[in-house]
């Protein structure tokens, strides 16, 4: 059975197995290289022999839309980080189509979910992309593990339609991946291509999209909030998975219901848990400060930048670091005045007659002249380690 270990980690105190014996999943193997195969030689001959039609695209898309929802909005941010409240309806609703990922109960997919992010890119990390690119994307789920004991969702038990889903997840899971599509295919006469294109090809394109987090993101993209964890934040996984792709984001704040916190940034599971809560059917959405982030993102830039005057010599680098580490003073001195400021009651806020207001003014602005002239110094870091490090 292997040894077991305490583990102590973001979501408490939690018990997990470190069994060093594995053995292989043979049936999450067959049906995950066995749909797989199928979607790939089947979709291309059945488009060519018997054509696309509606029925098919459309079942595909409402299924890969409502599954794809499910699973980021519902299954990740909802239930494994409870960045956020739902209504029954929407509890319910995410945890039906959350099955027809085929990805597993909501309790055993949030306890895999939870130790990831207590212990990324260590041994008890189930998808550790230390061990490789393809142990992180699916391998991990060819090996059989002991389940994590029920102590790491204690909370999620406690919600009876997430008992509810535990219990018949099987047939949730069979009724949306297969049912569905081959109740459309019955009414419109197109059951091959609706079971194979709005069945087996939606499946592979859930699963894929949902390792690729696991995998890709973990070892292509930026990583501007943490260069702590190996998550990497990437546009392109964005689009593909409902605004996963933000990856570094998540690690660094993964309490935050958004994963793409920029306006402009792709993220769907973000607009529907924004939209539902305008609707009065979510609340109690939390989100990391606006200070915080630019804490975050202020020390992967004087990480990266010290790294920069390595290549610098002399009294080019003399200088550099001078200047670097003064804008860097300057700045924290500023957000630490900020983060204090922002915790205290607002009776207390200012100075003896001096309204709160105001001095929140003062230290805005003084912020923003030290972010100015910590950019300035960056620009003018690089410019000189440019040219001292340029031939000849």
């Amino acid at each position: 059975m292997g040894e077991r270990a305490e583990l102590v980690g973001v979501y408490g105190r939690i018990q997990v197995s470190t069994a060093s014996t594995q053995r292989f999943n043979l049936t999450n193997m067959a049906f995950l290289l066995g749909t797989l195969a199928i979607a790939l030689a089947g979709t291309p001959w059945y488009v060519v022999t018997r054509g696309l039609g509606w029925p098919e695209a459309l079942t595909f898309c409402a299924l890969w839309l409502a599954v794809g929802i499910s699973v980021t909005a519902g299954y990740h941010r909802l239930f494994a980080h409870k960045s956020y409240q739902a209504v029954w309806p929407v509890r319910l609703f995410f945890l039906v189509f959350g099955a027809g990922a085929l990805e597993d109960a909501i309790v055993d997919w949030a306890a895999d979910h939870r130790v990831h992010h207590s212990h990324v890119d260590h041994d008890r990390d189930p998808y550790n992309i230390q061990k490789g690119f393809w142990w992180a994307h699916i391998g991990w789920i060819f090996v059989r593990y002991e389940p994590h004991p029920d102590t790491v969702v204690r909370d999620l038990l406690g919600d009876p339609l997430v008992r509810w889903q535990r219990r018949w997840y099987k047939v949730l899971a069979v009724a949306v991946a297969a049912g569905i599509p081959l109740a459309v295919g019955i009414a419109t006469g197109r059951v091959l291509g609706c079971l194979l294109i709005g069945g087996v090809l939606r499946v592979v394109a859930s699963h894929h999209t949902t390792f690729f987090i696991n995998s890709f993101c973990h070892l292509i993209g930026r990583q501007p909030y943490s260069r702590g964890h190996s998550a990497r934040d990437s546009a392109v996984m964005a689009v593909l998975a409902f605004g996963e792709g933000y990856h570094n984001y998540h690690h660094s704040f993964p309490f935050d219901y958004r994963n793409g916190i920029r306006g402009w940034q792709f993220d769907p599971a973000k607009w529907t848990i924004y939209a539902l809560s305008r609707l009065g059917l979510a609340r109690d959405l939390r989100r990391a400060s606006d200070t915080a982030i630019l804490k975050a993102r202020i020390e992967v830039q004087f990480e990266a930048a010290q790294e920069k005057m390595e290549r610098a010599i002399g009294e080019v680098r003399a200088s550099c670091e001078a200047r670097l580490h003064d804008a860097y003073r300057a700045l924290q001195s500023a957000l630490r005045e900020l983060t204090a400021l922002q915790r205290r009651p607002a009776a207390a806020a200012g100075h003896p007659g001096e309204p709160p207001e105001a001095r929140l003014g003062l230290v805005h602005g003084t912020l923003e002249q030290a972010l100015r002239e910590w950019q300035k110094t960056l620009r003018q870091m690089n410019r000189l380690v440019a040219g001292a490090s340029a031939p000849g």
